[in-house]
């Protein structure tokens, strides 16, 4: 059998209604997303805990959190929620709070929510809440004075909800003593069943607290811009903030989640929980002024650093001046004593044939002569020593005119390069607003448009989506530009494979410049975040049957050369990207290439295939289905002992072939560790049950 492949799809059975017409195929997505929300089972019961500490007793005052928490009251009570804030809580005021909530949810089956913006610290694997009274001056305080984040998962747990949403923009530097807390930032915990768990910057990171301009953290105010957007998923809600942050701030903030939801869920549905279309234009247009304001400020900065510019060039060429005015007088000075010093050497020479015509008749005085000679000789080393003195100060003023001239040159090319890196910021963010407000004025006109005749099924709606995803990709796939790639995962953050090979392509282009630190328990290779393939790595799997355990073949894959983005597999036979998409096989060619593993493997994390088979024969055949990382587990197979993710897929080959497959993935290898797999035909009879495990593996990892 050709190399796993990695799908899964389970269909629901009906007809779902939706816009079609003379929408624009850049609805088509949005269309879909208007189907399953008719299939979310109803949310009445939503009741958001929003708590922002800025004015903290014994910590620095934050800038935003309170502002945080005033915005996001407003915007959630906009979609539904139920809404209980706290601003400046001290302890007893966030329990209280806590109850008041948990209460409210009792037995209700509804959705709970808590936003926590604010200081927080992680100790001990557990991350801590602080209120504004606390005054932590070592660990053994921190449970005492702060809150547990746990306490508000198991008060949600405790009211039955059957859906938590847990958003922490705390993880900022640890302001308080040392000792109290056992790390940066936050700690790395799996979300509960039923829970998204979403984190302003990855585990073990800081995130910025934004600027004093936009009134928000930097986190926040995405999340608020993302939360208005009209029928998103919460995954898509997320990953849009995650994209925006990560742009914003260059890297040094790129927010983190861990899922554990098996329904879907829309904070704006469209229908109920939604924003009217005026609303929408009113955004759009504040973006845009947004925009023209930034572009102004842009402006003016621009013309403050050619002031500045200026400045620095007028004060280069005064010293200059000086210096060489200096220069040129010390030059006069040092000739002026040559001059001296010469006419002296003249007359003493003249006095000593003068005193040789007197040395008969006057020896008395030849001699109190001499001794005068001697002292003016004296006289004339000085002058001569100090001469050369004069000039080693002139040359030593010359060195530092020259190291002056390169100080202010190095210091103009700091500048332009701040000022260029300025610009590359505003320009991003500016396509960023720009995109967004085509974004808001096109879910405006598609919130106002009539509703047609004709509906689609799920399965002509997935069908179009996934074409105007890959027409979409196929532009860009062989970019060198990050934007390009950032455009993509707004417009399409969950297309699949081709959002996974985009963000590969994407961390390649434009590095992160923060790493994820690893949770309890977690060895380094679940961190690893280097190239999957490398020239010379081997695999050799032995092949079994699940249900009788009779080996079989052995299998074996060796890396034969990697070509920038591209990785050949024994000597041609495989081509795979290095996202691990598989581009041809034994099996045959894949459109788009299929099979791309996260860059970012996460417990919870769900995304789905889609790719079109030309076989051998030319045989066209579709894939289809989705993947889900449902564990972590260490498994012992005959090539060692590996920390891997446990991802089970299930999916459709073809029109009459199914299968179900599950596979065990260490992050620093582009093949599965160990793969257990049934393939069915459409009346369930067992076509082929494999199990494969790696017996072989010559890979350097660092």
């Amino acid at each position: 059998m050709p190399y796993p492949l990695i799908l899964s799809l389970r269909w629901c059975s009906g007809r779902w209604r939706a816009c079609l017409p003379a929408m624009r195929m850049a609805g088509v997505a949005t269309t879909l997303a208007v189907a399953s929300a008719g299939a979310q089972a109803p949310l009445d019961i939503r009741i958001a805990l929003i708590i922002g500490n800025s004015a903290y007793v014994a910590a620095p005052a934050l800038e935003n959190p309170a502002n945080d928490a005033r915005a996001m009251a407003d915007v959630l009570a906009t979609l539904g929620f139920q809404v209980v804030e706290l601003r400046n809580g001290n302890r007893a005021q966030m329990a209280a709070a806590i109850a008041k909530v948990r209460d409210a949810l009792k037995d209700k089956q509804g959705v709970g929510m808590l936003y926590y913006a604010g200081h927080g610290l992680q100790l001990d694997w557990h991350n801590y809440m602080v209120p504004v009274d606390a005054r932590l001056g070592s660990a053994a305080d921190v449970p005492q004075q702060a809150l547990d984040l746990g306490t508000v998962i198991e008060a949600f747990k405790g009211a039955g909800n059957r859906m938590n949403i847990v958003v922490l923009d705390a993880c900022r530097d640890n302001p308080f003593a040392d000792g109290t807390s056992t790390a940066k930032g936050l700690a790395q915990l799996d979300a509960p069943t039923g829970t998204f768990l979403a984190y302003a910057t990855a585990p073990g990171n800081v995130a910025e607290d934004g600027d004093e301009k936009s009134g928000n953290g930097l986190y926040t105010q995405f999340l608020l811009q993302e939360l208005k957007r009209p029928i998103a998923k919460i995954e898509d809600v997320f990953k849009r903030v995650r994209l925006n942050v990560r742009r914003q701030s260059q890297g040094r903030q790129i927010p983190w989640e861990s899922t554990s939801l098996e329904d879907d869920f829309y904070f704006n549905d469209g229908v109920k929980h939604t924003i009217k279309p005026e609303q929408l234009e009113r955004m759009a247009a504040e973006v845009r002024a947004r925009e023209q304001q930034r572009l102004a400020q842009a402006a003016a900065l621009e013309a403050q650093a050619r002031e500045r510019e200026r400045l620095i060039a007028q004060r280069l060429a005064q010293e200059q001046e000086r210096q060489q005015a200096e220069a040129r007088a010390l030059e006069e000075q040092r000739l002026a004593l040559e001059a001296q010093a010469r006419q002296r050497e003249q007359a003493l020479a003249a006095e000593q044939a003068r005193e040789r015509e007197r040395q008969q008749t006057q020896a008395q005085a030849q001699e109190r002569e001499r001794l005068a000679v001697l002292k003016r000789a004296q006289e004339l080393e000085r002058q001569q020593a100090e001469a050369r003195a004069l000039e080693e100060k002139r040359l030593a003023l010359e060195t530092q005119a020259r190291e002056l001239a390169q100080a202010v040159a190095a210091e103009q090319a700091r500048e332009q390069e701040r000022q260029q890196a300025l610009a590359q910021a505003r320009e991003q963010q500016r396509l960023a607003d720009a995109a967004r407000a085509s974004e808001l004025e096109r879910m405006a006109a598609l919130a106002k448009a009539p509703r047609p005749e004709k509906s689609l099924s799920k399965e002509e709606l997935a069908t179009l989506a996934f074409k105007e995803q890959k027409e979409a990709w196929d532009r860009i796939k062989g970019s060198n530009r990050a934007d390009d790639f950032y455009a993509f995962l707004e417009r399409f953050p969950s297309a699949g494979e081709m959002a996974e090979m985009a963000q590969f392509r994407l961390d390649q282009i434009a590095k992160p410049k923060i790493k994820a630190s690893l949770g309890q328990g977690q060895d380094a290779s679940l961190g690893y975040a280097g190239d999957r393939f490398k020239r010379g790595d081997l695999f050799e799997w032995q092949v079994s049957d699940l249900l009788t355990n009779i080996p079989g073949e052995k299998v074996v894959r060796r890396i034969t050369a990697v070509n920038g983005d591209t990785v050949e597999i024994n000597g041609g036979k495989g081509i795979s990207m290095m996202s691990g998409a598989i581009v041809s096989n034994s099996g045959g060619s894949y459109d788009p290439p299929f099979g791309a593993i996260p860059t970012d493997l996460q417990l919870g994390k769900k995304w789905s295939v889609r790719s079109t088979r030309q076989r051998p024969n030319g045989e066209l055949e579709e894939l289809r289905g989705d993947v889900k990382v449902v564990a972590r587990e260490t498994i012992t197979v005959p090539a060692g002992t590996f920390q891997t993710y446990v991802m089970e897929t299930s999916g459709f080959i073809g029109t009459n072939r199914n299968f179900s497959r599950k596979l065990w993935w260490d992050p620093r290898y582009g093949f599965p560790i160990k793969t257990e797999e049934y393939l069915r035909n459409n009346g369930g009879r067992i076509l082929r049950s494999d199990r494969q495990e790696l017996v072989t593996l010559k890979a350097e990892r660092s």
